[in-house]
């Protein structure tokens, strides 16, 4: 106990403070608003209020040793529209675009995360535990689910075949990580080491390839149910196109971003900030173009298109800790911002009606990544003090999981009872979880700067 007697006084501040947000919180909600702009004015307020109230639980669970991201989400959570309805669903669908634009920001952190010198060391050890992790844990989850559903006759009203294709699809899901999550731990944490760019070169990459491996799950599943005939290679070929392209426009824009601190060199957040929207932004109107004048899906993807920018100016200019720095002033509201609309976003309903087999997927792909990051340390020599604890760096999921399950329910509107509501039933497990272990690997790893 004697080692936190010097923290009471911030405790009691933060204490006070989030008591006096919240009686204020629950006296705007009640007072009977008329007026449309008053509505706006709440919508503002609402937010304003989340993001006070996550920082202040954050430093609070800080205090206790926990992720600050996981206050963040806790009070998204708390305030969201599955508990007490501070937050309505209408309001959460509002701050999606804000939503989005943050996603992009921590995208650019991502990138310029990265360096190519340390990751051509242990590039061998990031492309081991990406095979092993991505073939155990799809194997586990497949066939964990499509022997257990079968066996307990979970799905009475699904045929064999689309049993098959939902467990195809969740086992693919299931290898789905969480870039922004690990950006945020590591952050907060200021670690670095050898343990702590391995598992951000994983997860970053895995974002990448996801997409990849998504598409040849779907293309199998069409062929299973039917509505397709053979491979769809039109598909794959415009998918590489997008996913090509999007990196190619990356390192444009990073070399524009180079140029840009050479030349100018101030007001840098407020240009990244700018920046990442724009990206956002121009990637809509790129895909929408491109739909309704050729009739063509090629999705530019604004978060691969961050990640090589901020990847090309960290590594290809003399401007990357300048980069950094800009990204860091921002970092704070940002994250504040996200993870607190992510948790208002968590679907509790879906948790409810699920939470048995939900939970039996979250112990299989644990089991799977513990053993995949437990034979990939052996092959790369890794420490064993790192084989021991990697698994516990790759459990959390977010935003990319979430939209290949609607992506899968828009394909297969059958299957929308069944995958979308199991999908989001796991995200929730592990989106609360994941961070909390991160935490406790990079402490155990001995590469956290000491306070």
């Amino acid at each position: 106990m004697g080692r936190y007697k010097q923290y009471i006084p911030d405790l009691k501040i933060y204490g006070i403070t989030l008591f006096i947000l919240v009686g204020f919180a629950f006296w705007i909600k009640i007072i009977h608003i008329e007026s449309d702009w008053q509505q706006a004015g709440l919508t503002t307020f609402s937010l304003g209020f989340i993001l006070l109230a996550a920082y202040m639980t954050a430093q609070i669970l800080r205090i206790a040793g926990l992720p600050m991201i996981s206050g963040y989400i806790f009070v998204g959570i708390l305030a969201g529209p599955y508990m007490t309805g501070f937050l309505t669903h209408d309001m959460v669908a509002r701050f999606r675009l804000v939503d989005d634009l943050a996603l992009s920001f921590i995208a650019l952190t991502a990138g310029g995360t990265l360096q190519l010198q340390f990751l051509r060391k242990r590039g061998k050890a990031i492309a081991v535990n990406i095979l092993l992790i991505t073939l155990m844990v799809f194997a586990l989850v497949f066939f964990s689910f499509f022997f257990i559903g079968n066996w307990l006759n979970l799905m009475p009203n699904l045929t064999y075949s689309q049993t098959i294709v939902i467990a195809c699809l969740l086992g693919v899901i299931a290898v789905a990580r969480s870039p922004s999550s690990a950006i945020a731990i590591i952050n907060e944490c200021r670690a670095a080491g050898v343990f702590t760019t391995t598992v951000l070169g994983v997860t970053v990459a895995m974002d990448v390839l996801i997409i990849v491996f998504f598409t040849l799950a779907m293309t199998v599943s069409e062929i299973i149910l039917g509505t397709g005939t053979a491979i769809d290679f039109r598909m794959i070929t415009v998918l590489t196109l997008a996913v090509a392209g999007s990196l190619a426009l990356g390192i444009v824009l990073g070399k524009g971003i180079s140029l840009y601190v050479e030349r100018v060199g101030h007001d840098l957040s407020l240009f990244l900030l700018f920046f990442a929207f724009s990206v956002f932004k121009a990637s809509i109107w790129f895909n929408h173009f491109m739909e309704t004048h050729f009739a063509v899906s090629l999705h530019l993807e604004p978060l691969l298109i961050c990640i090589s920018a901020g990847f090309t100016v960290q590594n290809f200019s003399k401007c990357g800790h300048i980069f950094m720095e800009g990204l860091g002033r921002f970092e704070l509201p940002i994250f504040v911002l996200f993870f607190s609309l992510a948790g208002a976003s968590l679907n509790l309903d879906a948790l409810y009606m699920t939470w048995p087999l939900a939970a039996f997927l979250f112990i299989i792909r644990t089991i799977g990544i513990f053993g995949s990051t437990w034979f990939a340390g052996i092959l790369n020599r890794d420490p064993p003090q790192h084989r021991r604890i990697a698994w516990m760096a790759y459990i959390t999921q977010a935003g990319v999981a979430i939209g290949l399950a609607q992506l899968a329910q828009r394909r297969f509107p059958e299957l929308e009872n069944y995958l979308t509501t199991l999908v989001l039933a796991v995200i929730t497990i592990n989106q609360v979880v994941g961070p909390i272990t991160f935490k406790i690997a990079l402490k155990k790893a001995g590469e956290v700067e000491q306070e």
